[in-house]
């Protein structure tokens, strides 16, 4: 195994050196080398400089999975920048709280994506950028904000650049100003500030340094057995860590190339997957069923697959698991994603039963989460972690609040280690919704349920979700005499919450009727219970109890 590199820039770099002329990107019309993606690279890095990006800057980008999205993110942690990824899935406020919170200075992206016009979310929250003309923006709402560039638009606000022009400004830079900073770079500078679900009333911004970044996603490449001659395909959104490090990161560290789709759709991946002998791939386990129930993959040659990170539980109901194989892991965002993980030439036994070895470096301890006292080996208790990968600290907030005295970090997971030493996770003792493979706060639907003119309270909570694992169920309470209308429960919920933290299904009913415990305790489990009860009865989505 060859050592680690310490920056995201290095392991670019190493790339580039020994693969050059093989492809790195590929979409469904273009093929980008190592070669071109790193001229791609240093040419948005040009960019940025003449924008006023350098180190310590906090650059946010809200784009599609897509080529640049890539360049980008490397072109802005090269600089010494740190990136802040930005959610597609986001609506005003989560992007108003994401800017705010991560203080952002320079934010890049889309006009919009699909259904979702990010020009017009920004405007609402940023007004000044109607009216600014020249020089840096200025905004109550958003004080550290000094630029927004816009890819995509026709017509923009005056105070927007446009994405031509951001490119076109790299003439103005000097290569060696660049080549400077670049190598002025440090493995311990900030990197990425990623958006983590968390159980209070926001998410968390968890901080990485380059070093943890570059090294744990290039011994996720290497344990999934990861060459040049592999070709990855994947869905997950890069705004996630597990696609800017499990993927983007484990892929281009080894040198094999990647599909890049903007969305999921599953007639068009299973003709790149062919047209591309596609040998990888990294899927949450409702896209895993919608390619096995969708009419081509009877059709299409899938035979390569045989590599990534796959859902286990799926695949043991494949036609050909072993061919369809993988590794598993244990990880979150807080750890750069894999903080155990299995080989690729590891049993499939292994495999599926357990989320194999902690990396190098990494240290687990197992406690008692009432008493937080240390359990012997095999017990099963709350996972505690510390090691390489483990995130600096959650921006803005305090690390003695979030590591223990011995600097573990408590994950809120129940597990325990097996008498090989390997990781076997059992679930979640926090209160997340685990939906599609994405952590749900939920305080942070309760709090946009509030909004609804006639809610007094909102309870959100897990309920089954098949391929998806969990759906978001939510109890809406009112004052007596209130009525709520369904078809405008249903619009709020439509235009004001993500789809993916959006209520699969509501229940609807006074005050007075939420069921509590004698200490004064609301029990979630009660109205879950209402909810699916009634679900099972063929009502909803709105069921009025």
């Amino acid at each position: 195994m060859d050592a680690p590199p310490k920056t995201l820039f290095e392991l670019l770099q190493r790339s580039a050196k020994s693969f050059g002329d093989r492809t790195a990107l590929i979409t469904s019309d273009a093929r980008i080398t190592y070669g071109e993606l790193v001229e791609r690279v240093d040419h948005y890095a040009r960019s940025l400089v003449a924008g006023g990006v350098g180190k310590g800057s906090h650059v946010a980008l809200l784009m599609q999975n897509d080529p640049d999205w890539i360049a980008f993110a490397f072109a802005a942690t090269s600089l010494g920048a740190v990136f802040v990824p930005v959610s597609t899935f986001a609506r005003s406020d989560d992007i108003a709280y994401n800017l705010r919170h991560a203080d952002v200075d320079h934010l890049y992206m889309s006009a919009g994506f699909l259904a979702n016009d990010y020009l017009a979310m920004v405007a609402e929250i940023l007004p000044e950028i109607a009216t600014r003309r020249d020089g840096p923006l200025y905004s109550t709402s958003l004080p550290a904000l000094r630029e927004v560039v816009v890819r995509g638009a026709d017509d923009l606000p005056a105070g927007c650049r446009a994405w031509a022009e951001f490119e076109q400004s790299a003439g103005t830079v000097p290569e060696e100003v660049v080549h400077g900073m670049q190598a002025a770079l440090d493995p311990d500078d900030d990197c990425y500030l990623l958006t983590t679900s968390g159980t209070t009333a926001r998410p968390k911004g968890v901080l990485h340094p380059h070093r943890a970044l570059a090294s744990n996603g290039h011994r996720i490449g290497d344990y999934q057995g990861l060459t040049c001659e592999d070709v990855v395909w994947f869905y997950f959104p890069l705004f996630f860590s597990a696609g800017c490090v499990n993927v983007m990161l484990g892929t281009l560290s080894h040198g094999a190339a990647l599909i890049v789709q903007p969305t999921f759709d599953g007639g068009v991946a299973l003709e790149l997957i062919e047209r591309e002998s596609a040998t990888t791939w990294h899927l949450w386990p409702h896209q895993l069923r919608t390619l096995l129930e969708h009419p081509d993959w009877a059709t299409r040659d899938h035979s390569g697959l045989h590599k990534g990170t796959a859902p286990y539980d799926a695949l043991r109901e494949a036609p050909h698991p072993d061919g369809l194989g993988g590794v598993n892991m244990y990880g979150m965002t807080e750890t750069a994603t894999a903080f155990a993980c299995t080989r690729a030439d590891e049993s499939m036994d292994i495999r599926i039963s357990t989320q194999g070895h902690l990396l190098p470096g990494n240290e687990m301890k197992v406690i008692d989460p009432e008493t937080g006292a240390a359990l012997a080996p095999g017990a099963a208790g709350e996972l505690c972690v510390k090691g390489p990968s483990l995130m600096r600290r959650y921006y803005k907030v305090d690390p003695a609040v979030t590591f223990d005295a011995e600097g573990f970090f408590h994950t809120g997971d129940l597990g325990h280690m097996d008498d090989a030493g390997r990781v076997r996770f059992a679930h979640r003792l926090k209160e997340l919704i685990k939906t599609g493979g994405i952590n749900v706060s939920p305080a942070d639907v309760e709090e946009s349920l509030l909004r609804i003119p006639g809610v007094e309270a909102a309870y959100a909570f897990p309920i089954p979700g098949g391929d998806k694992g969990e759906h978001v169920g939510a109890a809406l309470a009112t004052a007596a005499g209130t009525t709520l209308d369904e078809g405008k429960l249903l619009d709020h919920c439509r235009t004001e919450i993500a789809s993916y933290k959006r209520p699969h299904a509501m229940l609807v009913l006074t005050s007075d009727r939420v069921p509590m415990t004698g200490s004064g305790k609301v029990r979630k489990t009660e109205l879950r219970d209402r909810l699916l009860i009634a679900l099972e009865n063929g009502e909803g989505p709105v069921v009025f109890g």
